[in-house]
């Protein structure tokens, strides 16, 4: 017999109630679309970047800024070294030279622009003697996507050879780049691993030959409810001070989506033990 709960009405369409029922209030309006930090609110003069600089601690001391564009942050270290100012983590740029192969021309992407051509981007720079590029995210806000590709200096090396020979020259078989991002659970790079997810700018192994030439999409699911990311780089291309290859990438369209409301879990979790409890009873009938 079936118990109080159920009576008047079958075991099939009192799950369908249920489910109906947690369903449409997980649906419920309120959740948050996507938010696109494309760097459109950055206001640059035209073929300029900025790092935040110039600096302002005293020489040789690192100084930590953060850029901003949208709800997130994206850490930069400075370092004056006499009059000029020298910078790793995040700059942001409008610079499209696709033919300059030097370090004087290291925030121009080699698509010409941002995604659609011109417009801002953002450029991170990794050296292993500074903090990673860091991006800080707002509470509520999780990584789930972003476009990515190749810095003019940096394509053009691996494909040409270094004109200022601080690479190895020119990649050939079994030669690799690529860009991890590390989600964090705390802020400034803090807390727990929530996850990783790697991108190859150049991949020459298993008889390929790819420089990453045209904005790619990439999907940063892999990093979970991170709070903030970092940017670590690995090559093929290692020397004595560590990679040779310009450790650049850069960044446009990072999406951003909300994280699930404790709320709506609850209600998934009541729906799967409602399911249970149907089929109890009815194999108890």
């Amino acid at each position: 017999m079936k118990g109080p709960i159920m009576r008047g009405m079958d075991s099939g369409r009192w799950l369908a109630v249920v489910v109906a029922v947690c369903c449409g209030a997980a649906a419920r309006p309120g959740v948050a679309s996507p938010v696109v930090v494309d760097f459109s609110d950055v206001s640059l003069a035209a073929n300029t970047f900025t790092f935040g600089g110039p600096g302002t601690a005293d020489e040789y001391v690192p100084q930590s800024v953060v850029l901003s564009s949208g709800p997130a942050g994206f850490g930069t270290t400075i370092t004056r070294y006499g009059s000029d100012d020298f910078w790793t983590g995040f700059a942001f740029s409008n610079r499209g030279d696709t033919t300059t192969n030097s370090w004087t021309n290291d925030t121009s992407s080699f698509t010409g622009g941002g995604v659609g051509g011109g417009g801002t981007f953002a450029v991170a720079y990794w050296a292993s003697y500074d903090p990673a590029p860091l991006i800080e995210l707002p509470e509520g806000l999780r990584p789930d996507s972003v476009k990515l590709t190749n810095t003019t200096y940096t394509a053009l090396t691996i494909r040409d050879g270094d004109p200022n020979n601080f690479s190895s020259g020119r990649y050939g078989p079994g030669d690799f780049l690529s860009v991890t991002f590390t989600g964090k659970s705390g802020a400034d790079g803090t807390g727990s691993t929530t996850g990783t997810a790697t991108f190859f700018l150049a991949d020459f192994r298993s008889g390929g030959s790819l420089i990453v030439d045209a904005w790619t999409p990439f999907s940063l699911t892999a990093l979970g409810d991170a709070r903030s990311i970092l940017l670590g780089f690995d090559s093929s291309d290692v020397g004595d001070y560590g990679i040779n290859t310009p450790t650049y990438v850069a960044l446009d369209d990072l999406t951003l989506v909300a994280v699930p409301e404790p709320g709506g879990l609850a209600l998934a979790v009541a729906a799967g033990l409602a399911i249970v409890l149907v089929r109890r009873r009815s194999g108890a009938a």
